[in-house]
């Protein structure tokens, strides 16, 4: 098994990562994208969401929970805004579209938590660099999907929400 994390095994059975913020990643449209910790029958990985990111609620296959490690976001479901802050916890289950915003000046860094332990870590590497960022890069190219705030409308709800927070970012 390839460890792309640094972690530390003691003992059969225990997995430690002394620091999850400095690990190897993706870059991709949506962020630093990068595999931690895999079990028997779950894992976890990061995302970590530059300022000025914007993600159109999506779906995904499997539930999900995630922890906001450091910075702020905004967590968009059904066109409802929350701003999550650092340790902050939610759960979304299969096929609940969610988006993503950072109209903020720092980065959000978030763990993502799934119940199930899915393939190697290779194969999630695989489908970063071959299929979701070639598919986004595809998207964006084609003006489909918008990446960053400043490229929404003035009138977007996301920048209005962000106006609302009173930051210049929007």
């Amino acid at each position: 098994m390839t460890d792309y994390a640094k972690i530390i095994r003691p003992t059969t059975g225990i997995q430690i990562i002394e620091d999850i913020t400095n690990q190897f990643g993706i870059d991709t449209l949506e962020g630093k994208i990068g595999p931690l910790i895999q079990g028997e029958g779950s894992r976890a990985h990061f995302i970590e969401m530059p300022a000025g990111l914007y993600t159109a609620e999506h779906p995904h296959d499997t539930e999900s929970i995630i922890y906001t490690v450091h910075g702020r976001w905004v967590l968009c479901i059904e066109g409802k805004r929350q701003v999550m802050e650092p340790g902050s916890l939610f759960w979304f289950g299969p096929n609940i579209p969610t988006g993503y915003e950072i109209p903020f000046d720092d980065p959000a860094f978030i763990l993502i938590f799934k119940g199930q332990a899915g393939g190697p870590w290779s194969e999630f590497i695989d489908y970063l660099e071959n299929a979701m960022q070639p598919h986004l890069a595809e998207q964006q190219a084609s003006g489909a999907e918008v990446f960053r705030l400043q490229e929404l409308p003035a009138d977007h709800p996301a920048r209005l929400f962000a106006e609302g927070l009173n930051l210049v970012r929007a």
